[in-house]
């Protein structure tokens, strides 16, 4: 299942009369909102589309948001990155609320990137521009790219920068990355204290 063929899946759903305007309107009505510029994106096929936003036009159109998402997965898998490797889908991370240790977090920030459609790294730094700095960004490509190979620890700002590049916007799911952090923070205080205490 590539991206064209999703999109082709997806152009199925939608009766020729169903405009996306409409679909736009709809699905604000439904609670899963997508702009009109997205939904039509959605089923071109020329990049993967935000799961956010397969899911709202799949909703609108009345088809099986779990077939969505098992095609969806799919192309996800068969995306390629910016350097034309293969994007992986490891194992899932727990649900926000229960990420405790760094590797979680990780990969709870991997499947943030996949679900938003997987940007580039250049991508995610244009989002987290400075206003007005010449180019200047929160989230320099080379940062963000250690962090998400698991070559450097991430900070708070660093991950909320990331979170909010990714498309999240409402701010009682970014606190939610937030208290995450500060979770995961205070596992690898504990260890260090454990390990401490154990050498001495």
């Amino acid at each position: 299942m590539t991206r064209k063929e999703l999109a082709e899946w997806l152009r199925s759903l939608r009766p020729s009369w169903f405009s996306y305007s409409r679909m736009a309107q709809t699905s604000k009505e439904m609670g899963h909102p997508a702009s009109v510029a997205a939904l039509c994106r959605a089923d071109k096929g020329r990049s993967l589309p935000p799961w956010r936003t397969v899911e709202a036009y799949v909703r609108c159109c009345g088809g099986s948001v779990a077939d969505a998402k098992k095609l969806w997965q799919r192309a996800a898998k068969a995306a390629v990155d910016a350097r034309g490797t293969a994007v992986a889908l490891p194992r899932s991370a727990p649900a926000l609320p229960y990420v405790v240790e760094p590797a979680d977090l990780l990969q709870a920030m991997r499947e943030l990137r996949l679900a938003a459609g997987q940007p580039t790294l250049r991508t995610l730094e244009e989002r987290a521009a400075v206003p007005g700095a010449g180019g200047v960004s929160r989230l320099p490509s080379t940062t963000i790219g250690d962090v998400l190979k698991g070559r450097r620890g991430c900070s708070e700002t660093v991950l909320l920068h990331f979170v909010r590049a990714c498309g999240v916007t409402r701010e009682q799911e970014i606190r939610q990355w937030a208290d995450a952090w500060h979770r995961v923070e205070a596992y690898k205080r504990e260890g260090a204290a454990s390990r401490y205490t154990r050498a001495s």
